[in-house]
């Protein structure tokens, strides 16, 4: 659970929902079994798969493997049936339409980014205009309710098993290709690594599934019976061992192990102007330990993007920082998201450089002589 003692505007609806919720996350988990891509990419569409589509047989007509296997239509004439569905309900025709779908009548988890940011004093704009019009904080005090549940998951597995379920269908159809369908689902196989379990998924989807709800105007009662559609879903498919009760999880293949996935970034640096890329050591972005010195010098001119900072845990020896396997080029908003201290020192000018002192706070270096 959340600690919400520091946060900032935070004045929850009291509508009850959060206790359901909170019965899913104290559910005993399996421990992870590690499984294929393609099972993986199935199961984050769970919830979509239990729908009925023309064209597609649902888990009742399927064998045991249903929910771990990606689905394609039988026949031309069912991939017909199913792309008049998506046409019909979606207004999907091809995969501009269908991502256009996604963006503009799924995507949650950009409105949570900027509830939290306020939340947690770190706001991304002026929210007076927003707040004149009433809307904006009565979603983000609706939101602020499951704040203790899911913290900085937020609604994100809802974008991905919505976005998901969509990109299942068109792979199905014939709308997207294997290429397409590979490129697009990667990416949310990715984002789908900020959570620990399938519970975690599960709160996240049924909390952003009760705010896209919210968003279109339903209010209570309506949320509790929505809220109870949802639960009997995810609690179906974590009830079902060859579902999310199996534990399976795919962690997709990195150049480095970063510590941080892209889901876990934040957007620190709002009005940052000028360049906007580091270096930075894995000790730091691949081993988590804080930045404990860091120096901005004056880039080269044949690399303009360069800001000039070097950000270092303070640990590494001459040897390890010589070795350019053990350091990459990052945006500073990167280094931002893997120590925020960082963050009043970065105007300063070239020539400047810092240590970090035994009570944890920055001060200028100065070399011993």
């Amino acid at each position: 659970m959340m600690d919400c003692s520091q946060l900032h505007h935070f004045h929850p609806y009291r509508t009850g929902l959060e206790r359901d919720v909170q019965a899913l996350l104290a559910r005993t988990r399996r421990e992870r079994q590690s499984c294929g891509r393609e099972a993986f990419l199935a199961l984050l569409a769970g919830v979509p798969a239990l729908r009925k589509v023309p064209g597609l047989p649902g888990p009742r007509e399927s064998g045991a493997n249903y929910f771990t296997t990606l689905p394609r239509c039988a026949s031309e004439a069912d991939a017909v049936l199913c792309r008049n569905h998506m046409k019909a309900v979606f207004g999907i025709t091809d995969k501009k339409s269908l991502l256009a779908f996604c963006d503009e009548h799924i995507r949650c988890q950009s409105n949570y980014l900027d509830f939290e940011g306020f939340w947690e004093g770190r706001p991304l704009f002026d929210p007076a205009p927003l707040l004149r019009e009433g809307f904006f904080a009565a979603a983000r005090d609706f939101s602020a309710q499951f704040y203790p549940l899911v913290g900085r998951q937020g609604y994100l597995a809802w974008d991905i098993s919505e976005c998901m379920g969509h990109l299942r269908l068109g792979l199905a159809c014939g709308l997207l290709s294997q290429e397409e369908f590979d490129s697009l689902a990667d990416e949310w196989a990715a984002q789908a690594q900020i959570f620990g379990s399938w519970e975690e998924y599960a709160a996240s989807l049924v909390c952003g599934a009760l705010y896209w709800d919210f968003r279109q105007g339903t209010q209570l009662p309506e949320l509790q019976r929505s809220q109870r559609l949802w639960m009997d879903q995810v609690r179906a498919l974590l009830a079902n061992d060859a579902a999310w009760d199996s534990g399976l999880w795919y962690v997709p293949p990195r150049d480095k192990e970063y510590c941080l996935w892209p889901s876990e970034f934040r957007l620190y640096l709002t009005n940052w102007e000028g360049p906007s890329s580091c270096f930075i050591t894995d000790a730091v972005s691949v081993e988590g330990k804080k930045i404990g010195w860091c120096y901005r010098e004056k880039p080269e001119t044949d690399f303009p993007e360069d800001s000039g900072w070097r950000f270092f845990s303070g640990d590494e020896t001459d040897e390890y920082i010589n070795d350019p396997k053990n350091s990459s080029l990052a945006e500073l908003n990167s280094a931002c998201c893997f120590d925020p201290d960082i963050l009043p020192l970065l105007t300063s000018p070239y020539g400047s450089a810092f240590a970090r002192s035994e009570d944890g706070k920055f001060y200028p270096y100065v070399p011993e002589d």
